[in-house]
């Protein structure tokens, strides 16, 4: 750490009141102002759910958090006047802690300095920093050498339910003239992410010393594991922070792993103090369980001030989760909206996230819910898969038992899009983090005005229609044995108009008789229209399975290609469920016909189910007698 002056080397000749300047809120404080909101305590009695003040000894906080959201925080305590020394090199240091966690505002912690009691000049705004732990920082007071002064440490919510701030032990001390601290650090997956996963880092690093930085070297390292980049083009002030996006990506291991940072050859050279170039923070690597997916749905609208906070998690989980993750934005009041979806999604506020149906979650909070489901065994694997004529989509969803199932259910599907814009106002997202200055994942939208204009917002997970209802359709599955096949129809719906095809998502989710989600999974419309569900080593796909005359008002005729000898079952389902008839074929090969005998079934719509080895493929087949 920086050398504390002492009295005998650096305040020989200045007042004794300076000399006795510091500050460890253990003893008298009635020469200091404290303004309304500032307590002194204990980390216990200053603390509360979102707001942990890190352990230590009486500390000067005030909690935001703790008054909660209608009671507006902003105010400062000030030093009594004391002389600074004759010496450019002069800093006041201080332990704090800040998250600048900007929830539903910007907040800001600052340092002031006052040469006359009644007006101060800002000379640093504090970085955050959610580490858990008190972080030293100095600030520069060498522009005041010689002088009488006052410091004022300020905070101010943003006039919204935040975090806080906390100080303690303050005293003065010797700068270096180059000193680059390493603050903090994440990843582009946050905290967690599934094995495998290739994620990228962002660096803070605070400038301690008087001299500009212009360069350095950041090292990240995970396991055994290192990226390197020479940082160039920079100029980091004296008590100022950078975030720097590393140019690479690195593995996430299983388990949790700890990443470090480590700054170095700071404008060339090694800086003054080599004991704060290093950080480490920890990143926990997930091993999903095989065909398990999570359903969130989250309540957004473009009009929620809020909202951008529920966009950022969401398409944080889609990422960071990847085919785990089935998530449905479902918009209120804006031209997104679905009303039957909106009518029946109950929520509490904006943006709030139904998690598995059971749950509301702020979606900041997503993260260890979806991880933790995504890595439980599923009892079944869902796969759907699509026919469409002309604007007609029809889809069916397969349950594939992994234990025996016996019971009522329902079977739920959504359709949704990526990638929605709109050039009208509506599209214009209201942006409570604009200016806010806060770092990833909110930076994006901390660097847009509000709102958003529409011409700059894309949206992702966007719902686009219910398949079955909101609570979905039933289905009641007999005796269904571990290995066995389910088959659910869909009625048809028609495509909403405009999707980009190419970007429109099928999530789909299998309820049991109490509503708890069974599991859930999601494919692209791409993937639905290849319906064909087995192991990778298929027998047969959809381009080779063939039903004509279709419509009929008489027989038809069922050609399939096979690509290796396989026992052939078919079954045509009437849109109840109910089997009408059911052909195997056993040990067939090459190109086969099965005769349909249409004539004898109702009018109506029918599914020609074609399983060969462990392959099936699902076609339409309308009869009109």
């Amino acid at each position: 750490m920086k050398n504390i002056f002492t009295f005998l080397m650096l305040l020989l000749g200045t007042a004794t009141a300076f000399a006795q300047f510091s500050e460890d809120f253990e003893g008298d404080l009635s020469d200091w102002v404290i303004e309304d909101g500032w307590v002194v305590g204990t980390s216990a009695s200053n603390s509360s759910q979102y707001f942990t003040v890190p352990d230590g000894s009486l500390s000067i906080v005030m909690n935001d958090d703790a008054v909660g959201p209608d009671v507006i925080l902003s105010g400062s305590f000030i030093s009594p006047t004391f002389l600074v020394p004759d010496s450019e090199l002069v800093t006041i240091e201080f332990e704090r802690y800040f998250r600048n966690g900007d929830y539903q505002g910007d907040e800001t912690a600052k340092v002031l300095v006052s040469t006359d009691g009644v007006n101060f000049t800002e000379v640093a705004d504090l970085a955050g920093n959610d580490n858990q732990a008190w972080e030293v920082s100095s600030v520069g007071l060498g522009d005041y050498a010689n002088q009488e002064i006052q410091v004022a440490f300020a905070y101010d919510d943003g006039g919204s339910w935040n975090y806080g701030f906390a100080v303690d032990n303050i005293g003065l001390s010797e700068a270096l003239l180059l000193d680059a601290k390493a603050l903090g650090g994440t990843t582009t997956c946050l905290d967690a992410a599934y094995v495998g996963k290739e994620v990228g880092f962002y660096v803070q690093v605070e400038n301690n010393g008087l001299t500009e930085i212009n360069s350095m070297d950041l090292t990240v390292t995970i396991g055994g594991n290192t990226i390197t980049e020479n940082v160039t083009g920079i100029a980091i002030a004296p008590a100022s922070s950078y975030v720097h996006n590393i140019d690479g990506s690195l593995a996430v291991e299983a388990g949790t792993s700890s990443v470090s940072v480590e700054v170095s050859n700071v404008n060339g050279s090694d800086d003054g103090d080599l004991g704060n170039n290093s950080v480490s923070f920890d990143i926990t690597g997930y091993e999903f369980a095989e065909d398990r997916g999570v359903f969130v749905e989250e309540a957004t609208g473009t009009w929620c001030t809020f909202c951008p906070r529920g966009a950022i998690f969401m398409d944080l989980l889609k990422e960071c989760a990847d085919q785990a993750f089935v998530g449905v934005a479902v918009h209120n009041g804006d031209p997104m909206v679905v009303t039957e979806y909106d009518n029946a999604i109950q929520v509490g506020g904006y943006p709030s996230a139904l998690y598995e149906r059971n749950t509301e979650i702020d979606p900041s909070q997503l993260f260890g819910p979806v991880f933790d489901r995504a890595t439980e065994a599923t009892p079944v694997k869902l796969r759907a898969g699509a026919d469409v004529d002309g604007n007609n989509f029809q889809l069916t969803v397969e349950a594939h038992a992994n234990v025996a199932m016996n019971g009522n259910y329902k079977f739920l599907a959504v359709i949704s899009e990526d990638g929605v814009t709109g050039t009208n106002s509506g599209y214009a997202q209201t942006n409570y983090l604009s200016g806010s200055g806060a770092p990833y994942p909110y930076d994006w939208y901390a660097n847009q005005p509000s709102p958003v204009p529409a011409s700059a917002m894309v949206y992702n997970e966007v719902a686009r229609a219910l398949i079955g209802g909101y609570t979905g359709e039933a289905a009641t599955i007999t005796d269904l044995a571990a290995g066995e096949i389910f088959s659910h129809h869909f009625d048809a719906i028609t495509l909403p108009s405009g999707m980009n095809l190419d970007k429109v998502v099928i999530n789909f989710v299998l309820f049991d008789n109490s509503g708890e989600v069974v599991n859930a999974w999601k494919q692209t419309y791409n993937e639905t229209l290849d319906f064909v569900l087995s192991a990778d080593d298929a027998i047969i796909n959809a381009s080779n399975v063939a039903v004509s005359p279709n419509p009929t008002s008489g027989d038809a005729t069922l050609v399939v290609s096979l690509e290796e000898t396989a026992d052939v079952t078919v079954d045509v389902i009437d849109v109840t469920g109910r089997i009408v008839s059911s052909t195997v074929l056993n040990k067939q090969n090459g190109t086969i016909t099965v005769p349909v005998a249409a004539s004898t079934f109702e009018s109506g719509m029918y599914f020609v189910n074609v399983k060969a080895g462990n392959a099936i493929v699902t076609k339409r087949l309308v009869v009109n007698n």
